[in-house]
């Protein structure tokens, strides 16, 4: 193995990247929905309170599509900045840099539900149910991504 210059590494990692943020924009709202209604059918039989069962997959719903519309619209913003350089690579990296904190996020909640112990009833189903919007912003980022590739 040879020694990379950063911008070397910069590429390799964006190329060992690309792969994954298409999976994500194509599986990830499949993969909430699904979650989301799992969550509803397992609720239904072990949760003893309806109105949370039903409104918490509602609800992720709701805030996974909002995080979508959200990231898009900031880093479309981003990117007709006027005061942002064409040699600026800072669009490229807070779209990467969002996707990862949204897998991340992902992650960090859904161990929180499944690892916490509250005093509350019901609050790690919520937190189990909720864990996936966090994905929203990554699907956001991908497809900005996408339409970053598309433009440079």
């Amino acid at each position: 193995m040879g020694r990379y210059t950063n911008t070397e590494r910069g590429v390799n990692l964006e190329l060992r990247i690309i792969p994954y943020i298409n999976f994500s924009e194509k599986w990830f709202t499949k993969f909430t929905l699904l979650w989301c209604s799992i969550s509803l059918c397992i609720g239904l039989f072990k949760v003893n309170d309806l109105a949370l069962v039903i409104a918490a997959p509602l609800i992720t719903i709701f805030m996974y599509f909002a995080a979508i519309a959200m990231v898009t619209l900031v880093i479309g913003f981003q990117r007709v900045n006027p005061f942002n350089s064409p040699k600026s690579k800072f669009v490229k990296y807070a779209i990467l840099l969002c996707w990862g904190f949204g897998i991340i996020g992902f992650i960090n909640f859904l161990f929180t539900g499944i690892l916490q112990t509250t005093e509350f009833e019901n609050s790690n189903y919520f937190i189990i149910v909720g864990s996936v919007f966090p994905l929203g912003i990554s699907v956001g980022s991908a497809k900005e991504w996408r339409k970053f590739l598309a433009s440079s």
